[in-house]
């Protein structure tokens, strides 16, 4: 009888337990979905009207395959999705819609090579709405792939390259816990690693995404074992490999000019409040060099300048600093955050100091360190120009404060900041772009993808033009000005009718 009731007793202790388990995980689940956006209300995409191809777009300014003029008085004609024709005048025959481009500009569609879309469909029209027409998520999954199968059938999105999640070699029970919920994978055998690498070949992903956590015998494996399989290796430089190995490894992008610096802070012997001159010095007595290695071995550096020169804003002035970003377009989930991570808004933003935010003095000398941290990316980035590396346009969207599709024209913005003149701020949204994606778009030649942008202004002459948007044409379909508002204004219902937390007094 006493046993019986013992085992009763486990039975019942365990079942406890197991109810517990299951709601912990039902509730942190949910709470991960809310932070990743999955719970805002989805606009219908499909009510947007588009004019469909053949379009001919006349006496319009195009610009040149090397972004670096502007051709006047030219017919571009757009068919099945393609460029048909750029010519001098020409006979338009009546299967094609007359666009007058008199006073107008034709670039290519923009491309964000750093995105990060989560579970935040509606961030394809925000991308869209801004000329945006291209994107490379980085930390792709099952659901990013069925998206971009969407848009190859149709679906009003822009293009959409798809990295894999991170992946990384980092061991332990709670890295395995943190993979179910979302988080990198790991592999901590050479085998597995070359599996993955198989695994994620077979289910459709572009590139597999490096993180900043491999072993230097995974990481070699990985690299060597994609580039057997002709799929490239992109992100981050992993925390254990040395520049000097990194630059003939086979990895063929960098996610980040950052991470080149970082790994140059590593050498230095890290950047700290009282180092800041010397270690600029360091560096820049070092960036040529480095500069002539990746372009030796041909390694594309994505860009996300802005989102670093933020980081002194965030951390320090971040109630001004957010009122300056596009706010009410971001999905509601990723700007409140949740008990599984932080947001955007003060008080419960990543990046904030809260620690000495009353502390003036030391406030003041934990500056000096954030700013030499985004100057280094400036020396950095002017070596990369100077030794024509390849730069690609990439804002780390969705990440603190980086507002999908506007962030890109920020970007550019910071580029030019930088010392890039206006026809290589452009080629690395565009043509180099395209290159490196490896797709049909980034020019405006014949055969090329109809992705393009009409604009108002000359970008050439300013580049903050890429903002004065006309329309935008995806796979030869037209958006007018119009419905790029209409779509804006939608995304920002969706948004205001899903908030948790006004965001008011922030705007």
């Amino acid at each position: 009888m006493k046993r019986r009731s013992i085992k009763k007793w486990i039975i019942g202790t365990l079942l406890i337990v197991m109810v517990i388990s299951i709601g912990s995980c039902i509730g942190v689940k949910s709470q991960i979905n809310h932070h990743l956006g999955a719970k805002t209300e989805i606009v219908d995409a499909s009510v947007f009207k588009t004019l469909s191809n053949p379009i001919a777009i006349t006496n319009v300014n195009v610009l040149s395959a090397d972004c670096s003029k502007m051709t006047d008085s030219l017919t571009v004609l757009i068919k099945d999705g393609k460029i048909q024709s750029i010519t001098e005048g020409n006979v338009i025959s009546n299967e094609y819609t007359v666009i007058d481009g008199t006073g107008k500009y034709l670039i290519p569609g923009l491309i964000d090579t750093h995105a990060h879309l989560k579970k935040s469909k509606n961030d394809l029209l925000l991308y869209l709405a801004n000329g945006v027409t291209g994107i490379a998520e980085m930390f792709g999954t099952k659901q990013h792939l069925a998206w971009r199968k969407e848009a190859e059938g149709g679906t009003l999105s822009p293009k959409i390259y798809v990295a894999t999640t991170k992946v990384g070699s980092r061991k332990g029970l709670m890295r395995k816990i943190r993979k179910w919920f979302g988080a990198q994978h790991n592999y901590t055998t050479v085998k597995k690693a070359q599996k993955a690498v198989t695994k994620y070949k077979e289910q459709g992903y572009d590139a597999i995404k490096l993180s900043s956590f491999l072993s230097p015998e995974i990481y070699h494996a990985i690299v060597k074992e994609a580039k057997k399989q002709n799929i490239p290796t992109v992100g981050h430089l992993t925390y254990d490999v040395s520049l000097d190995d990194f630059y003939d490894s086979g990895q063929t992008q960098l996610a980040h000019i950052e991470e080149i610096t970082k790994s140059t802070m590593t050498e230095f012997g890290g950047l700290y409040t009282d180092n800041t001159e010397d270690y600029l010095k360091y560096l820049n007595e070092n960036a040529d060099a480095i500069a002539i290695k990746l372009k030796e071995n041909k390694i594309v550096i994505s860009s996300t300048v802005w989102i670093i020169e933020s980081f002194p804003k965030q951390k320090f002035d971040l109630d001004n600093f957010i009122k300056e970003i596009e706010l009410e377009y971001v999905n509601p989930g990723i700007v409140e955050g949740s008990r599984m991570g932080k947001g955007w808004l003060p008080g419960n933003n990543s990046y904030e100091n809260l620690e000495i935010k009353n502390d003036p003095e030391r406030s003041k000398e934990v500056k000096v360190f954030w700013d030499a941290y985004a100057k280094a990316i400036h020396v950095m980035a002017r070596a990369l120009l100077k030794h024509n590396v390849t730069i690609i346009a990439g804002t780390d969207s969705n990440g603190a404060c980086t507002v999908p599709g506007f962030s890109l024209h920020d970007e550019l913005t910071s580029l030019s900041n930088v010392g890039l003149n206006n026809e290589q701020v452009l080629q690395t949204a565009t043509r180099n772009a395209g290159e490196w994606m490896q797709n049909n778009t980034g020019r405006i030649e014949v055969g090329f993808d109809a992705d393009l942008v009409l604009l108002n202004n000359n970008p050439l002459q300013d580049i903050n033009n890429t903002r004065k948007i006309q329309s935008v044409i995806i796979n030869g379909n037209l958006i007018d000005r119009s419905t790029l508002d209409k779509m804006l204004e939608s995304v920002k219902n969706a948004n205001d009718r899903s908030r948790k937390v006004s965001i008011d007094t922030h705007l």
